[in-house]
């Protein structure tokens, strides 16, 4: 109930943030500076995220104090042209984005569920979680990468359309497009070990629409 509490009229706060970054996302890949600075408000968003849904103060200074960790590791690795072979750095910098990013949607999908009615917050928290599931297996396709990279030598993932290597920018286009099913085939996963993630990104987009709007349909006929 506490949570519920301090997600109620905040959670919008968290789904502006995402919404800029979603279409500030392609002018980060014209130079390392902007692709440092969309890395801090990326950061930032996660920050804010910690902040709106955790009510426990250790947490929130744990979930501080990694995301700062998060900034130092991602401005290095934006700074040095996205170099692959910081392998540290890498490993640092997405899994401590995944871990976040999946305490953020559980929370929020914890505060749909046990809401009583349909308001204003619970309809923002849903379109809130559907965006983070795009922002949590963006970091976690790199993490992926990077693990297939170092145990096999080859990339998870190839660009089709251009011999070059894939940006965060192209993983989180891929990500939603797998999330909604769209499927453009720019991008494919060539790992046995990423493709069983992919396809669970596509079930969950899926099925999630469908629990969602149940669940609203169930809260509307209740307030009736």
């Amino acid at each position: 109930m506490i949570v519920i509490n301090k997600l109620h009229g905040k959670v919008n706060l968290l789904l502006f943030a995402l919404i800029v970054l979603h279409f500030a996302y392609p002018f980060s890949e014209f130079s390392n500076t902007a692709s440092a600075i969309y890395v801090t408000f990326y950061c930032l968003m996660i920050g804010i995220g910690i902040y709106v849904t955790t009510t426990n103060r250790r947490r929130i200074i744990i979930g501080t104090l990694l995301n700062a960790l998060t900034i130092i590791t991602g401005i290095i690795w934006a700074l040095t042209s996205n170099d692959r072979d910081l392998n540290a750095f890498l490993f640092v910098f997405y899994g401590v984005i995944t871990s976040n990013g999946l305490l953020i949607s559980w929370t929020i999908l914890e505060y749909i569920f046990k809401s009583q009615e349909v308001t204003g917050s619970v309809l923002s928290a849903g379109i809130t979680f559907y965006m983070m599931i795009g922002n949590v297996f963006t970091p976690l396709y790199f993490l992926l990468d990077a693990l297939v990279r170092t145990t096999t030598g080859s990339p998870a993932f190839v660009f089709n359309t251009q011999n070059i290597e894939i940006t965060w920018q192209r993983m989180y286009y891929f990500s939603f497009t797998t999330l909604t099913t769209l499927g453009y085939g720019d991008i494919t996963p060539i790992s046995h070990y990423v493709e069983p993630f992919v396809t669970a990104e596509a079930i969950i987009g899926v099925l999630y629409t469908a629990v969602l709007m149940a669940r609203l349909v169930s809260l509307y006929e209740r307030r009736d």
